[in-house]
């Protein structure tokens, strides 16, 4: 067993200075009047001194008293006896029922005690679950404390964070006005492209009908060509013929003059439509060179065009994707 703390006397003396000065002697009293202790064990040493002071204050007077005394020993001897005895009977009655009265108070004071006391020990144990209590709540609100201090570091981190990202969300949003001023340039030249993609396309329908007018041209110019051809085949027979004509109007030159000269004239003409047929074969091979030169250059133009229209599909793909 822990031993006690406090002595009885300081107990005592603790008890006595609570009723000097008219306070109720408690077991919490007297521990906060000495500074400490268990409440129970306090009460209860004050309560067997209490108890034993009163014992020996009811302590019952055997001897009966002097004013008593000297008027039986004025008495007679008999009379002395009879009142003596009869005194000492009723003394000793009273001293009995006096013991059996103090017996009862003790009796019911004890039980009183035993109920303070166990009324001590659930308010003692009551007061260490409250002192456990506010030790663990003094504990949680350090915690709570710490928690509030790494929260408000935390939200101060936050804060610079937060006006960081603002920043950076500034910057981003510039950014993105000149991205977008980009787009919109990018936009107005793609419709620019698409413009001049259309009118593009136009000057090439425009070139590809006058490609194939000048096909038609040149098929038909191919054609009178091979007509003139034929017609210089048919001549050149002719003037097979003629020849022949010629050789034979030759030996007979002599018997028919008339015949040659109109041989000769015949021939004369044929040559001359020989020569023109030649010159306008020359002519018309000369257009169709010229045709196929033009037909060449149109195919070049249109090949040209052909490729401004890819690299036009193509920026604006790439417009589009950025």
């Amino acid at each position: 067993m822990r031993p006690a703390e406090f002595e009885d006397e300081q107990i005592i003396e603790a008890g006595k200075r609570l009723l000097s000065e008219g306070r109720r002697v408690t077991g919490f009293a007297l521990r906060k009047e000495i500074g400490g202790g268990n409440p129970s064990r306090l009460v209860r040493v004050w309560e067997e001194f209490r108890q034993s002071q009163e014992v020996v204050e009811s302590q019952p007077v055997q001897d009966l008293p002097v004013e008593v005394e000297e008027a039986l020993t004025e008495m007679t001897d008999s009379f002395l006896d009879q009142v003596r005895s009869l005194a000492l009977n009723l003394n000793n009655r009273a001293v009995k029922t006096a013991e059996r009265r103090v017996a009862d108070v003790m009796k019911s004071a004890k039980e009183q005690q035993e109920s303070a006391e166990a009324e001590l020990i659930d308010a003692a144990t009551a007061v260490d679950e409250l002192e456990s209590q506010a030790r663990a709540l003094q504990d949680e609100l350090d915690q709570t404390k710490r928690a509030l201090n790494t929260a408000n570091e935390e939200n101060k981190t936050l804060g610079n964070r937060l006006v960081s990202l603002e920043k950076e969300l500034a910057i981003a949003d510039q950014k993105l006005s000149k991205e977008q001023e980009k787009t919109k340039d990018l936009k107005d030249e793609v419709a620019g492209l698409k413009n001049a993609n259309k009118s593009l396309e136009g000057d090439k329908f425009d070139l590809r009908e006058q490609r194939d007018g000048w096909k038609a041209s040149a098929e038909s110019r191919e054609q009178e060509v091979s007509d003139v051809k034929n017609e210089l085949s048919e001549a050149q027979g002719q003037v097979k013929e003629l020849e022949a004509q010629k050789k034979a109007s030759e030996a007979l030159a002599e018997e028919r003059k008339v015949d040659r000269e109109s041989a000769r004239a015949a021939q004369k003409d044929a040559e001359t439509k020989v020569t023109q047929l030649e010159t306008k074969l020359a002519t018309s091979q000369s257009q169709n060179e010229e045709l196929k030169a033009d037909i060449k250059q149109l195919k070049k133009q249109l090949e040209e065009l052909q490729k401004q229209g890819q690299e036009t599909s193509t920026g604006r793909e790439k417009g589009g994707k950025s």
